[in-house]
């Protein structure tokens, strides 16, 4: 099973120049609580969260002010569509984000997967006998503890 697999849909994105205004409506209109930041050839340039706009206004930021001021810029945890499950969510852990940022062999954004998308019952059966597969890789094998 690959990351690929997990991705719904187009991801929701904001330009560079984008203010955190149009950050704030885009997450609200869609029930995000992230969007990445791209340049014009669709790389990821940075991740604009929930909590990242609530920083910036405490710190007295303007919805006006640019969304990149306010985001985190790297390093960015990514993997591409063909990355094992498994994989991704070592990665995920190890960078410690609950967002992992899918691009293609250029670099271009393809997807977006959260945490929330691996609580798929047949993502969690996968994970489970990946963690648990026997050292002789085979059939799935059912193990006594």
């Amino acid at each position: 099973m690959n990351v690929g697999s997990l991705i719904k849909g187009r991801p929701l994105v904001l330009r560079s120049n984008a203010a955190l205004r149009e950050a704030v409506k885009l997450m609200a209109d869609h029930n995000v609580g992230l969007l990445p930041i791209v340049d014009d050839e669709g790389r990821p340039l940075a991740v604009i969260s929930e909590r990242d706009v609530i920083k910036a206004l405490a710190a007295g930021a303007s919805l006006d002010s640019p969304a990149l001021a306010a985001a985190r810029r790297g390093p960015l945890i990514t993997a591409t569509p063909d990355v094992d499950v498994y994989e991704a969510v070592v990665k995920m852990q190890r960078g410690g984000v609950r967002h992992l940022l899918v691009v293609d062999e250029e670099g271009r954004l393809v997807g977006v997967v959260s945490i929330r998308d691996f609580m798929r019952d047949d993502v969690l059966a996968y994970l489970g006998f990946k963690v648990w597969q026997p050292p002789d890789y085979g059939q799935p094998e059912f193990m006594s503890l």
